[in-house]
């Protein structure tokens, strides 16, 4: 077996391996997946680790070497090294590079150049190996080798590993990435009001004038000085030329202080917009059975304050930010974003814990996209959505909704309520809109051996709980929904559930009048 079948070979092994495919998913989730609890733990531990190691070290200047301390340090550099060598392992895929590029080799029936996949595999470990965080790991193994005293120097750099490890630092240095063009500009800035400045004051005292500007690295020296404002008062202009430049450098260095300062707030403040979405979406990674609700308008506030009542977990998505404000000031679970985004949806677990997405937008359009996505991503959901003109109803039905809301519809069944039936209509709309009044609709299941199994509902004297029954729903057939069965001769049966309307008090009495055992049972 020639060198390209052995690696195709085994790459194929590793990539049906269980154990290799779990170890190397338990090794990421511990570096750096940042929503697993076994990474948190491994933070701490080192976190501990770089802090008590540094400890060590300078404990070790004014004092004598201990055995114990010696081998605990080795102990520590033998963790980092097994860490960094963890990172590179997960920083890439080498089986699933060599395989791609076989079977794409395959598909256009061309010869398999494996040295094209071993120069791709050597690039993305070099990406890996010389990367800011990967330099200052390997940086932080090197005080470990006394000889050289001077690579203490190193030591630093193992605070710098705790970037690593405590997301808020991290968050930190993103800022500086993000606002690099702002830096940069004002960092030339800087330097270039340095450099004038140094250039001014050697020119005017650096010729004997004054005697604390030996060269023009004291002119620098005294110019960073100013220009920073912290003014040790060690050398000091002597000329008019002087004193006028260091005017002109102390203005200039409050006007780049505030401008630095500027830049950092306001990245920073941009930044923690995105930290708090991004807790949002691990908070609601941890949940289980919670509902997605898309959009926060009317509907959708008063579906969150429904299911808030009850106690159902849910979390609003909405792309308008004001209504997301809204959303928070309530209390609820809300994230600013786009809800037909696929890769939003997964975040929040739609394919993990979420077992219903609502789609609330006033754009069929939206919650069309809504609907496909929910389906492409977990095909079991229980899709509910908001159809704003009839003709939408068809295509919802088609992209797989569970049920559609037609709020025309609905609009209009509540006017012909309201003309046929106005005063009903008003006292139902006060039980139900009034919240002091406690009255409520529910539901109540007959259990398999209540005493009224077998009776008719027109023998059972409603009127003296105080309550109206809606209607009941057949066990046989749950879509079989009788209105208004006080007038027929239903019999009652086991599993058979019950809707009404009234206060609490008269629902728990009706409850146990229904749900009680026969005498016997």
């Amino acid at each position: 077996m020639n060198m390209k079948n052995f690696l195709v070979s085994v790459s194929y092994y590793l990539e049906a391996s269980k154990s290799y495919n779990k170890t190397k998913k338990f090794t990421y989730n511990i570096l750096e997946n940042h929503s697993s609890t076994y990474k948190k733990i491994f933070d701490f531990f080192m976190i501990f680790l770089v802090l008590s190691t540094i400890a060590i070290l300078i404990y070790e200047v004014n004092h004598i070497k201990l055995p114990l301390l010696d081998s605990y340090e080795t102990f520590a550099i033998m963790i980092f090294i097994i860490e960094w060598l963890g990172r590179l392992w997960v920083s890439s895929d080498i089986h699933r590079t060599i395989l791609n590029d076989y079977e794409h080799a395959q598909v256009l029936d061309k010869a398999f150049d494996l040295n094209r996949s071993i120069k791709s595999i050597i690039k993305t470990k070099a990406d890996f190996i010389f990367s800011p965080m990967s330099i200052i790991d390997l940086l932080a193994i090197l005080p470990y080798y006394r000889p050289l005293r001077i690579l203490r120097i190193f030591l630093l750099f193992r605070l710098f590993k705790i970037l690593r490890y405590t997301n808020s630092l991290k968050q930190f240095t993103i800022v500086f990435k993000e606002r690099k063009f702002e830096l940069y500009t004002l960092a030339i800035l800087y330097v270039m009001v340095v450099f004038f400045g140094a250039t001014i004051m050697f020119i005017y005292e650096g010729s004997g004038a004054n005697d604390k500007i030996h060269g023009f690295f004291d002119a620098v020296y005294w110019s960073i000085i100013t220009i920073s404002t912290v003014g040790y008062g060690d050398v000091t202009p002597v000329t008019v030329e002087g004193k006028l430049v260091t005017l002109v450098l102390i203005i200039s260095g409050f006007l780049v202080i505030a401008f630095g300062t500027s830049i950092i707030t306001t990245g920073l403040a941009e930044r923690m917009e995105n930290i708090k979405e991004e807790r949002v979406e691990a908070e609601a990674a941890k949940m289980d059975n919670f509902t997605i609700i898309c959009g926060f308008g009317v509907m959708g506030r008063v579906l969150a304050g429904e299911l808030n009542k009850i106690n159902n977990k849910f979390i609003i998505i909405d792309i308008n930010e004001e209504n997301i404000k809204k959303a928070k000031s309530r209390g609820f679970l809300a994230i600013r974003g786009d809800a037909t985004n696929m890769h939003l949806l997964e975040e929040i677990g739609i394919n993990t814990g979420a077992v219903n997405i609502i789609a609330l937008t006033n754009d069929d359009a939206v919650n069309l996209s809504i609907i496909l996505s929910a389906k492409t991503l977990n095909p079991n959901i229980n899709i509910i959505a908001r159809a704003n003109a009839t003709a939408s109803i068809a295509k919802f039905e088609i992209a797989g909704v569970t049920k559609v809301m037609s709020a025309n519809e609905i609009s209009s069944y509540v006017a012909a309520e309201y003309i046929g039936q106005p005063v009903a209509f008003e006292a139902i709309d006060d039980i139900l809109l009034n919240d002091e009044a406690g009255a409520c609709v529910d539901e109540i299941e007959v259990l398999d051996n209540s005493k009224n199994i077998g009776k008719k509902v027109k023998d059972i004297d409603i009127s003296k709980y105080n309550l109206s029954l809606i209607g009941i729903i057949d066990s046989n057939d749950r879509k079989n929904f009788i209105f208004n069965p006080l007038n027929s001769d239903y019999e009652i049966k086991q599993k058979d559930i019950f809707i009404v309307i009234g206060y609490a008090a008269s629902i728990a009495e009706l409850k146990i009048d229904l749900i009680s055992k026969s005498l016997e049972g």
